[in-house]
């Protein structure tokens, strides 16, 4: 975008953005909960796809900008077991979007080249199912909305004419997630046990912005 320096977008403008995310995906503290369970370890596996974000935004005095994104669903598939043994191996499946308001601070390089700092705090809406060995061992599903909040820092760099591309990285996590109790049978005939977790995601971005 066109600017005092090239590098910043100009005050007062009005922009839209796409981005094209790589996503790592991670749940900590996975785990079954039962009374009569305590003892549980995490499979080493990390869940990596694509996913796509849609913002608007408006630029500020000083090199800040202010932005509402919206990022497209995104799932991931997360394990767990019996400790010691690799036994029923518990499968919580998680499908997130979220809604966040991001802010940015741009630091100009050169005329055209400039890093920034971003931050955000938004909803992450949340759902989680599963199942135990087999899929006739389910865990019902269930849907929650989650506070979530970011970091991240990145590059841009000004093509002229209000168009900017940029590249970067931020780390995101989106809450507790749980899914709904077990529809199996278990060894009390009980509907008492659930999965659970701590999302976190962490992404590379290539950014493409439109100002007007």
């Amino acid at each position: 975008m066109t600017a005092t320096s090239a590098a910043v977008a100009s005050t007062n403008d009005i922009y839209t953005a796409i981005k094209l995310q790589h996503v790592e995906q991670t749940m900590s503290n996975s785990r079954l909960t039962s009374p009569r369970v305590s003892n549980r370890v995490d499979a080493p596996d990390r869940q990596t796809s694509f996913s796509g974000a849609l913002a608007v935004g408006y630029v500020l005095e000083g090199g800040w900008r202010l932005e509402g994104e919206y990022t497209t669903r995104n799932r991931g598939n997360f394990t767990s077991y019996w400790a010691p043994f690799n036994a029923n191996v518990n499968n919580l499946r998680v499908e997130s979007e979220r809604f966040m308001l991001n802010g940015y601070k741009d630091f100009p390089v050169t005329e055209r080249v400039s890093v920034y700092a971003t931050t955000g705090l938004g909803v992450a809406r949340v759902s989680a199912d599963g199942y135990q060995t087999t899929t006739d061992r389910r865990f019902a599903r269930n849907t929650q909305n989650n506070l979530a909040y970011s970091a991240g820092l990145g590059l841009d760099v000004d093509l002229g004419n209000k168009l900017t591309v940029g590249a970067g990285y931020r780390y995101l996590y989106m809450g507790n997630v749980e899914t709904g109790y077990n529809t199996f049978a278990n060894r009390i005939n009980a509907r008492d046990e659930q999965l659970k977790g701590r999302l976190h995601e962490q992404n590379l971005f290539l950014s493409l912005r439109q100002g007007f």
